[in-house]
């Protein structure tokens, strides 16, 4: 019932439409680690995938990145996860229809 409730929530917000939490450039798991631009950038690489492949492979290696990231800086990022689809952009991003 709650993953229901948050489901629509998410979808009547202006943000969801255009992508969810990642719309604003620093809503995602990671951004305090990535610059203004390098945040700008992954947005837009984001929304520019056309399939549910291109974004896995991209966030995998984003993942590898971010890791390394945290480490030079002696940082732990936050767990992965979320209240719909494990905080899986990709698998939102397919339950919206962005990607196939």
């Amino acid at each position: 019932m709650m993953r229901a409730l948050a489901l629509l929530i998410a979808l009547a917000s202006p943000a969801a439409h255009a992508f969810p939490s990642y719309a604003s450039g620093d809503g995602f798991r990671g951004a305090e680690l990535m610059t203004p631009d390098e945040r700008k950038a992954h947005v837009a690489k984001m929304q520019s995938f056309h399939t549910f492949d291109e974004c896995e492979a991209y966030t995998a290696a984003h993942e590898v990145e971010l890791q390394k990231r945290a480490a030079e800086q002696h940082v732990t990022l936050p767990a992965k996860g979320g209240v719909l689809f494990d905080g899986d952009p990709c698998k939102v991003m397919r339950f919206m229809g962005r990607v196939k």
